[in-house]
C-alpha cells in the first residue's frame, strides 16, 4: 500500500489565504445585516415602551393628553406639571432624570443627513435614561399639550447620534394615540406630517436635506416601511 500523503504547507498556506479572503468580503455583509436588524427591533421596543406608558396611565384611570406640561428648566410656578417626571412614573428603573434640567442630550445630535447638528432648542426640555440602555429626550417647549418623545435606541452615549438612524421622535396624541410624529393619524403638530411614503420625497426626513429638523419624521417611515433600516446603511 501507498503511504497516506498530507498537505503540504505551501496547501495549507494558500487554503487558509483563500478562507481569509473569503471571510472578509462576507463579514461586513453579515455585520452590517446584523447592526440594521438590532436597531429595526430597538425601534419597535421603543414604541411599545411608549404604549405601555399609556396603558400604565389608564390602568389608573389617567391620561396623558389633555394637560398642560412644563419644560424640566422651569418650574412654571406649580402651575403645570413637568412632562418628563410625569412620563417617568410609566417607566422602570429609570436614572438620569432632567439631567442639566433636562438639557444633557441637546448638543449631541446630528440631522438624519448629517449635515449639521440637529436643532438644540427642541433637544431641551427633558431627559432620562432607561435601564434597556435607551435614552428619552423630550422637546415641551414652555409649556405643551403634546410634547415630543424622542427615543435614542441604543442611548445618548453611543453613536451615531443621528435623527432617523438611531433616535426617533413620537407624540400622544388626542385620546392618548400614540404616533410616530409625521403619522396621519396624530392630527396635532400638524406641520410635521408626511404626504408620502417614501422618506427620500419626505419634508423631514430627506438623506439630502441640510435642515437642522431633517430626520424628525424619520420614525414614520420606519413604522411603515419594511425596509427602512437596510435602506438607510
Amino acid at each position: 500500500m501507498r503511504p497516506k500523503q498530507g498537505f503540504t504547507l505551501a496547501e495549507v498556506l494558500i487554503t487558509l489565504g483563500i478562507i481569509g479572503i473569503v471571510a472578509a468580503m462576507t463579514l461586513p455583509s453579515l455585520t452590517g445585516k446584523t447592526k440594521y436588524k438590532e436597531l429595526e427591533t430597538r425601534y419597535k421596543v421603543a414604541s411599545n415602551l411608549l404604549h405601555n406608558v399609556v396603558n400604565y396611565f389608564h390602568a389608573r384611570e389617567l391620561m396623558i393628553y389633555g394637560t398642560t406640561y412644563c419644560t424640566a428648566s422651569r418650574n412654571c410656578n406649580g402651575q403645570a406639571p413637568i412632562f418628563t417626571e410625569v412620563l417617568a412614573e410609566g417607566f422602570s428603573g429609570i436614572h438620569a432624570l432632567n439631567k442639566d434640567y433636562g438639557a444633557f442630550a441637546k448638543t449631541k445630535y446630528y440631522n438624519f443627513s448629517n449635515t449639521v447638528k440637529f436643532q438644540e432648542s427642541i433637544l431641551d426640555d427633558g431627559y432620562m435614561e432607561l435601564k434597556n440602555g435607551m435614552s428619552v429626550i423630550v422637546e415641551s417647549g414652555t409649556t405643551s399639550m403634546v410634547p415630543i418623545i424622542y427615543f435614542d435606541i441604543n442611548g445618548t452615549a453611543t453613536k451615531p447620534n443621528r435623527m432617523g438612524h438611531d433616535v426617533f421622535a413620537f407624540v400622544i396624541d388626542k385620546d392618548d394615540r400614540v404616533c410616530p410624529l409625521g403619522a396621519k393619524a396624530c392630527t396635532t403638530r400638524a406641520w410635521y406630517i408626511e404626504n408620502t411614503e417614501d422618506f427620500t420625497r419626505s419634508k423631514y426626513c430627506s438623506p439630502t436635506s441640510a435642515d437642522p429638523q431633517n430626520g424628525i419624521t424619520c420614525g414614520y417611515f420606519a413604522s411603515i416601511d419594511h425596509d427602512y433600516f437596510k435602506k438607510i446603511q
